[in-house]
């Protein structure tokens, strides 16, 4: 509860001080994005957390095996971005809009190399640690939203306050779990979690 309260009323001053700083066309373009962010994000995940989080006896194999295959589905729907980004920005009739969407599909890859680090909090019931990470993380990324406001940056600064967001969320994640991945991959830890 104190993550949430905290987190969105942080994340409402700040929104309200940046928009005032900002056009509505800013906040445009990258809701333009939000459905192509929102359809590869599902098959980043596609339920592998959720399913190490139900997992009873789960091994290094299966964390190893879902980081992976995380990080190639990420870049995998980077790249698509990346090819599409021009008829993106074509079909909106926004050129901006090319450069916006790589910049953007970045956040999948940097989201993608915190998932396992976020399910291993959840399975240790450590909210705590994820409390003060979403703070940490809101408050800082808020700044860099509105300062790039403030300096006339316009959607740049909400491009950089999410990218800037991931990053920063990503490197806490892993300072605070502290788990490297090993070099394993196995096709039959795969197709159980995928069941």
């Amino acid at each position: 509860s104190i993550d949430r309260f905290t987190t969105q009323g942080i994340s409402f001053v700040f929104s309200i001080l940046i928009a005032r700083l900002l056009l509505p066309s800013d906040y445009g373009v990258i809701a333009m994005l939000g459905i192509f962010m929102a359809v590869s994000q599902c098959f980043i995940d596609s339920g592998f957390g959720t399913a190490l989080i139900r997992k009873n006896d789960r091994t290094e194999t299966d964390f190893c095996t879902v980081f992976y295959f995380n990080i190639a589905v990420a870049c995998l729907f980077y790249g698509l971005l990346w090819i599409a980004s021009p008829y993106i920005a074509q079909f909106y009739d926004m050129p901006l809009l090319e450069t916006v969407t790589k910049v953007v599909g970045l956040n999948l890859i940097v989201g993608a190399l915190a998932g396992i680090q976020s399910a291993q909090l959840s399975i240790a019931i450590d909210f705590k640690s994820r409390a003060k990470i979403s703070v940490i993380t809101t408050i800082f990324t808020g700044i860099v939203g509105l300062w790039l406001a403030y300096k006339g940056y316009g959607v740049w600064a909400l491009v950089f306050q999410g990218l800037s967001s991931n990053i920063l969320r990503t490197l806490l994640l892993w300072i605070t779990v502290r788990w490297i991945p090993k070099l394993i991959f196995s096709w039959k830890s795969f197709w159980e979690l995928f069941s």
